[in-house]
């Protein structure tokens, strides 16, 4: 099997922004600057657009089919299995994309533009319909959860008569 990042389909800005994260790791630069290049690559992939493009050239998407593999049993996940980790990834994605959007710092200062400005990015970008890797992956948590409401649950109690 290839090793996942031969498979992952990055743009070439992303990839550039994975080459500056690496060398300001290995150079050790200091923490906020890699914080800040860190924060770039994953904006990168949150804000990609998928028009024209399929859908598993975006790397969140691969990452998020990756997680749905169980290696060691050779199949998918389960919607139950499946559900709470791609709804952890998308809480993260979407503290990431507010702390881009509105960054904290300037909770005080910011205008009713800069709000205008996170619901145009948040419509273009987090929204079902979008098509963006959000998109799909909002459609995918939707499809998981409507498989685990339809499963059928196993009782928690049993009981045997006694003689």
């Amino acid at each position: 099997m290839k090793d996942c990042c031969e498979l992952t389909k990055f743009s070439p800005e992303q990839k550039q922004l994975l080459q500056d994260v690496l060398e300001s790791l290995e150079s050790g630069e200091d923490e906020d600057t890699q914080v800040q290049k860190m924060s770039a690559l994953m904006m990168s992939m949150i804000l990609q657009s998928l028009k024209g493009y399929d859908r598993f050239d975006s790397p969140m998407i691969h990452f998020a089919a990756v997680l749905g593999i169980v290696e060691d049993e050779n199949r998918l996940r389960r919607g139950d299995e499946y559900s709470y980790m791609l709804a952890g990834f998308m809480y993260c994605v979407r503290v990431l994309f507010v702390e881009y959007t509105l960054p904290a710092a300037t909770r005080a200062e910011q205008t009713a533009e800069d709000i205008d400005r996170f619901l145009e990015l948040r419509k273009k970008y987090l929204v079902v319909g979008s098509y963006s890797p959000c998109s799909f992956l909002i459609k995918m948590l939707g499809y998981g959860k409507t498989m685990s409401m339809q499963k059928i649950n196993q009782p928690s109690i049993t009981w045997t008569r006694s003689e």
